[in-house]
């Protein structure tokens, strides 16, 4: 049994199935954004993105069966007393070093991108041109083989192992696990990869943690290339994003803190309303810190939901208070997001 998800579940808080397995598949509504920040889990988003619904679906029915959480009629999990006192009793879990860049990149693409990019380099320092490169897409094994003639000089080999060393060194500071699952997974000349099996027998974890591992792992990556600049960094560089916002919603928000109004912004960019509203939303929840609240949400605004809302903020019900129910709504979850982040520290 893959008891990934019960990681993702609350025994003090029914979670909606749909919105853990939208945050895996990196899907970022406002809705899921906002949901995931609620249940503690945003720094999940994409740690799973090949996973299908049905593969999903029969994870969380194996749980249930085994009595470790309840779902209910509302397609909500939540973690049985069972549930609490399996996980107490198991060996400790392997905690994520580097879930914090969950916005970093595409890690399902830059780990692959790396993978292959180590594999040309160790098959060439063996003078090899005859292999079977990893699994990838044409595009990608052209953006690899360009890379490659982009970097290449005498010094290639060694710089990129000395890269690697380094890499791996830094994994290893942060848990002997990571070196161990990094070294292994590595393909290159005579080196096959190991399979998430043989990670999970080797390094004595279940399933789950591999997963885990493998994620965290692809992020690291993507954190090392961001703050270097070997060969294998500059193959990885051009796939990682600068904030946790599209660039549209920076745009977005860069008309705001001009002193642009929302309905400006509107007609400057020929967006729909709902559109500018969900760039707002979606800062909101991913770096609320970065906004003035006192021009966003009022004062007024704020002491006349208040009045309306309070406690625990998943537990509030919309009622529209105007005819403009869209208007609402958008500051009704604006206060919500507010107040939860509030709450938060």
């Amino acid at each position: 049994m893959n008891t990934y998800l019960l990681r993702l579940c609350s025994y003090h808080q029914p979670r909606r199935i749909r919105v853990i397995e939208n945050i895996l598949a990196n899907r970022k509504t406002v809705a899921n954004l906002f949901w995931a920040k609620e249940y503690g889990i945003l720094e999940w988003l994409g740690a799973r993105r090949q996973a299908t619904r049905d593969q999903l679906d029969f994870e969380f029915r194996e749980l249930q069966e085994a009595g470790l959480i309840t779902i209910n009629e509302d397609n909500e999990a939540q973690l049985t007393v069972k549930g609490v006192s399996f996980q107490e009793n198991q060996p400790p879990v392997y905690e994520p070093r580097f879930f914090e860049w969950f916005w970093l990149a595409n890690t399902k693409q830059a780990f692959a991108r790396f993978l292959l990019g180590f594999q040309v380099i160790s098959e060439f320092s063996y003078h090899n041109r005859n292999y079977v490169p990893i699994a990838s897409t044409y595009a990608e094994q052209h953006i690899v083989k360009a890379w490659f003639r982009r970097v290449f000089s005498p010094q290639l080999v060694s710089q990129a192992y000395s890269e690697m060393e380094l890499f791996i060194g830094s994994l290893d500071g942060e848990d002997v696990k990571l070196a161990q699952a990094m070294v292994n997974l590595l393909i290159g000349h005579d080196q096959a990869g190991w399979t998430p099996d043989q990670l999970s027998e080797q390094l004595k974890l279940p399933i789950g943690d591999i997963l885990v591992i493998t994620h965290d792992l692809a992020l690291a990556v993507c954190a090392f290339a961001r703050a270097t600049n070997g060969p294998l960094a500059q193959l990885i560089k051009p796939i990682l994003q600068d904030s946790p916002l599209s660039s549209s919603t920076i745009r977005t928000m860069e008309m705001y803190r001009s002193g642009m109004e929302i309905d400006d912004i509107v007609s400057r960019r020929r967006l729909k309303i709902s559109t500018i509203r969900e760039h707002v939303m979606t800062t909101a929840i991913l770096l609320p810190d970065s906004l003035d609240w006192d021009r966003l949400l009022p004062s007024a605004i704020r002491e006349q939901l208040g009045e309306k809302y309070h406690g625990d903020v998943s537990q509030w019900q919309f009622e529209n208070w105007t005819d403009d129910m869209n208007a609402d709504f958008f500051y009704f979850r604006l206060y919500q997001i507010y107040q939860g982040s509030h709450e938060n520290g």
